[in-house]
C-alpha cells in the first residue's frame, strides 16, 4: 500500500516541478474576501462565516495566508433554552501547492488559529463569558485564476479548538461542546503585486 501512495506523491511532485512557473507567481500579494458555511462540534447545525484574507505568494509552490472571520453558533440546552457563541477566529497558514499550473492550483494548508470566543445569554448565564485561545487548523483548497489580477479560491479547513468557555459558563449542562469547527469557504482575491 505504501508503494502506490509513494508513486502517486512522486508523480504529483514531478508534475508540479515540471510545469513552467508563471513569472507573476514568484512573489506577490493578494487581498480578498471570503464567505461560506461553518459547522461546530456540539452546536446547532451550520451557519454563515465571512471575513477577509491576505495571501502572500513567497515562492512558486509556497505561500502564506492571514485570515480573519466571524460567525455565531447556538448551543441548545433543552428546557433551559439556548446560548449564543460568537467566534472571531484569526488564522495564519502556511500553504503548499501540490499542483500549480497557470490557471489552476491545488493546495494544502495548516497553521495556527487565535479565537476570540464570547458566550452570552441573559436567561441562562450570568453576563458574558469570554475566552481567547490558540489552536491548530488544517485544510485543502483550489485556486482558479479568472484574469490577470483576479482569482477565486475554495477551501475546506478544520480547526481543533477544544474551547472551555461554554463549559465554564454552564457547567455540566453543556460539557459536550468543544467548539471544534469546520469551514467551507469561497474567496475572491485581487492581486496587488
Amino acid at each position: 500500500m505504501k508503494k502506490p501512495i509513494g508513486l502517486v506523491s512522486l508523480a504529483l511532485l514531478a508534475l508540479a516541478l515540471a510545469a513552467p512557473p508563471v513569472a507573476a507567481d514568484g512573489f506577490g500579494l493578494d487581498l480578498g474576501i471570503h464567505g461560506g458555511a461553518v459547522g461546530t462540534d456540539g452546536g446547532n447545525g451550520n451557519s454563515f462565516v465571512g471575513g477577509a484574507q491576505a495571501r502572500f505568494h513567497l515562492f512558486w509552490i509556497i505561500g502564506a495566508e492571514a485570515r480573519a472571520s466571524y460567525y455565531t453558533d447556538t448551543v441548545d440546552l433543552g428546557s433551559l433554552g439556548s446560548v449564543d457563541v460568537e467566534n472571531i477566529p484569526f488564522q495564519v497558514s502556511g500553504m503548499l501547492y501540490l499542483i500549480k499550473l497557470p490557471k489552476v492550483g491545488l493546495y494544502v494548508l495548516g497553521g495556527g488559529t487565535y479565537s476570540n470566543l464570547k458566550v452570552k445569554d441573559s436567561d441562562v448565564t450570568t453576563g458574558e463569558v469570554t475566552e481567547n485561545k490558540w489552536s491548530a487548523h488544517a485544510g485543502a483548497g483550489l485556486d482558479i485564476n479568472l484574469g490577470k489580477n483576479v482569482s477565486l479560491n475554495g477551501d475546506v479547513r478544520y480547526v481543533f479548538l477544544d474551547a472551555n468557555s461554554v463549559d465554564e459558563a454552564l457547567g455540566a449542562i453543556a460539557s459536550d461542546y468543544t467548539g471544534d469547527f469546520w469551514a467551507g469557504t469561497i474567496g475572491l482575491n485581487f492581486k496587488l503585486f
